[in-house]
This record gives structure tokens, sequence and C-alpha cells, in this order.
């Protein structure tokens, strides 16, 4: 249990630190990091980079070598983990981390910095993953480098920790960007909106905290001005509503702690500002809101596995997602893991093809002590992997983590 892990945060800080690590394998309690890169921005400028190979004192997996492109040899002369540890946690202090399917990242550094460092790396962090998911919604993969092809993103070197980060940077950048723009199915009835005096918030400052999902916040901002409101994502005392977007309003229902959440807590109890959910706003100025909000989706049935859920958070790394499972689970059944991918708004199949985005591999089958005893299903994967196909291979417990995630 990681239970000092930072919060996943829906947001665009201006000054954080992007990470990206390469390991020999899938699974913090049996692989070990053999790469560490960093990019430390601030106020949106570079000012400092890290990049360190690390000893695993093994020899690596073919797999993993033709992956990286990194040698026994390279990593033979390489320092051990704990002073590239120490070293790296001086880098990062108690910045925002940002990376793609960061929580793997995070994962393997937590348990280093339990083992090695004897305490627990607790910073927040941001997913490239979750964001390009929310803003690339027509993005026909949303793996790094197929988020690159797609964008035009400028790639030296693949699965390399720097490298990657430069990329990782890259498309946060677009991210943002697309953050601030108002879409076109949204134009439209922007400029149908009418507001008189006797609207809700006439006169009023608003804030709004987290990625809106309903609507962009520039389209927020567009009718906050149309009701001679003021609105922005900075949180000052003298505001009269914040807004949560719709899964921030969800973690402060449900109890999370966050800097905002007790600041707004006490101006609430102050009698000075109002609390309102995606939703609420919405409502109060008669907007639409999209049918199944916050998503609606169909057909998600893979043979005799399916779903009574209508609702799906799109940002969730399994959803739209074929997962194939190959060994023995040890914490619970098959049936139960595909039921839960297919809840998440996943999809689950039998075999490894090119459609399978991950495949998890029972603990009983993953063990590092096992040296060629890989099932059909991890050797193919394998193969389309390195073929450019759009598969990730995790662990059961990598999958714990995964289903775990808000």
């Amino acid at each position: 249990m990681r239970i000092h892990k930072g919060h996943s945060l829906l947001d665009f800080p201006k000054s954080f630190i992007v990470v990206d690590i390469e390991t020999t394998g899938f699974d913090p309690s049996h692989d070990f990091i053999i790469e560490i890169g960093g990019v430390k921005v601030q106020n949106e400028r570079i000012i400092d980079t890290f990049s360190s190979l690390i000893n695993p004192h093994m020899t690596i997996d073919p797999f993993i070598s033709s992956l990286t492109g990194i040698t026994d040899q390279q990593l033979s002369e390489a320092p051990d983990i704990k002073p590239v540890l120490e070293t790296f946690s001086d880098f990062i202090g108690d910045s925002i981390l940002v990376g793609h399917n960061v929580h793997f990242d995070i994962n393997f550094l937590y348990d280093n910095f339990e083992k090695h460092l004897s305490r627990a790396l607790t910073n927040d962090f941001v997913d490239t993953l979750r964001l390009s998911r929310r803003f690339f919604k027509d993005a026909p993969s949303h793996k790094l480098d197929a988020l690159a092809s797609y964008l035009n993103i400028p790639v030296d070197t693949s699965h390399r920790a720097l490298s990657d980060c430069y990329t990782t940077l890259h498309l946060y950048s677009l991210l943002n960007d697309a953050s601030t723009q108002i879409p076109a199915s949204q134009k439209e009835l922007l400029d149908s909106l009418t507001f008189d005096d006797s609207n809700p918030f006439y006169g009023k400052r608003l804030v709004v905290k987290g990625i809106p999902q309903i609507y962009s916040f520039e389209f927020m901002k567009a009718v906050s001005e149309k009701c001679t409101a003021k609105m922005s994502d900075v949180f000052y005392n003298s505001c009269d509503y914040i807004i949560f977007s719709h899964y921030t309003y969800k973690a402060f229902m449900n109890g999370s702690n966050s800097a905002k959440f007790e600041k707004a807590k006490k101006l609430v109890d102050s009698g000075t500002l109002t609390i309102l959910s995606e939703t609420e706003w919405c409502k109060m100025l008669g907007l639409p809101i999209p049918v199944g909000f916050p998503s609606s989706r169909t057909n998600l049935s893979a043979k005799d596995i399916v779903t009574e859920k209508t609702e799906f958070d799109e940002t969730h790394p399994l959803y739209g997602k074929t997962c194939v499972f190959t060994g023995t689970l040890e914490k619970m059944a098959r049936k139960d893991a595909m039921q839960i991918v297919v809840d998440l708004g996943g999809l689950v199949g039998n075999s490894v093809t090119k459609k399978t985005n991950y495949l998890i591999l029972g603990n009983n089958d993953y063990c590092s002590s096992i040296k060629d005893g890989k099932s059909s299903k991890q050797k193919k994967a394998e193969t389309l992997k390195l073929s450019g196909n759009d598969i990730e291979i995790i662990s059961e417990n990598v999958f714990y983590d995964m289903i775990d995630e808000e």
C-alpha cells in the first residue's frame, strides 16, 4: 500500500518536473530501474535536466535491451541505485511531477525511495496520458510515440528516459494549448446565449479548479463574460463561487485532502463562498448537460462479460482498452478481473492480437526466478510491442494499481 503517494492532478501547473524511467520489467516487486530522466520546468522555462543509468546487477532481458537500446555493458559501468536516487530526490524536491502513464514511474520510484532512502515519494503528479484522452480523443492511440506521430512532435529516441521526458514536455505544451480553445461544437451554443442582469452570476467573481469535463474552461469564461461576471483559474479569497470540475468535485465530496479544499471550506464557513459542481453551474444558467454525463458508452461486452454501467471516466487508462489475462491471478478470479475492466469502460479478450492494449500476467507466472517460462501470450505480446503495436505488458500487481487510479 503506497499510503503516502501524492495526488493525481487534472491541472496544468506552470512549474513542474517531467520524469521518465526505464526498467528491467513491469512490476516494482520484481524488477529494477535502469534509467531515470528528468526535465525541470519553472514558469514554463526549462532550467535543468537529470539523466542517469543505474546498474541493476543482473543481466537484462533481451526484450528490454531491444526496446530501449540499453546494453548490459552500459549498465555494468553505471552507478548503483541509492546514490542516483539521493541526487534525483534533491533534484525533484517537492515539485509536481509530470509524466506519460506516470503511475508506472511513480510506483517504481515510490517503492525504491522506501527501500533505499527509507522515505516515501509524496509528490503530486500530472498524467499526460489521462489528459490526452480528454483533449485528443480522436488520436488513434494514446501511447507516447503514437501521440508524437499524431501531433508531429519530433522524437530523437524512444524508450530512453531523458528523450521521453522531452517528448512528454512537448505533448504537455500541446495539451495546455488545447485546453484553452473553445471546441467548434461549443462555439455555436456560445453565440446563441444571452443573459441579462437577473442571471445568478451577474457581477460575481468565479474560479474554476480542475479541468472541466462538460464544457471547456474558455467556453465557461466566455459565458461568464456574457453574464457580466469574472471567471479565472486563480483562487482569490474574494471569489463568490468556486466551480470544481467533475472529478475535482468528486474528490472533494469523497473527503480528499488538498489546500484548495481546505481553503474553500473555510470561506464557505465564513459565508463568503459557494461551492458548485460543473452540473450545478450548468443548471443555474440553463445550459444543456450531455446525456449520461460524464460519458455514455454501450456495446462494451466481450462474450459473456458485460456491464450495466453507463457512465465512465474517459481519462482512466483502461477506458476503451482491450485487456487480455494470462496465468492464474492471486487476488481474484479472472472473471472478476475481467468484469472490473468492462465496468471501467474497457474490453476483454481471450487471446493476444494487434487490437490488444494490455496483457496482464498472473503473479504465479510473473517471477524474477523464471528465466524461460514466458507464456505464448507474453511472447506474442513482446513481439507485437517491438513491432510498434499499442500494447503494454503488465503484472497483476500493476493491474491492481491501475484499477485503483482516480
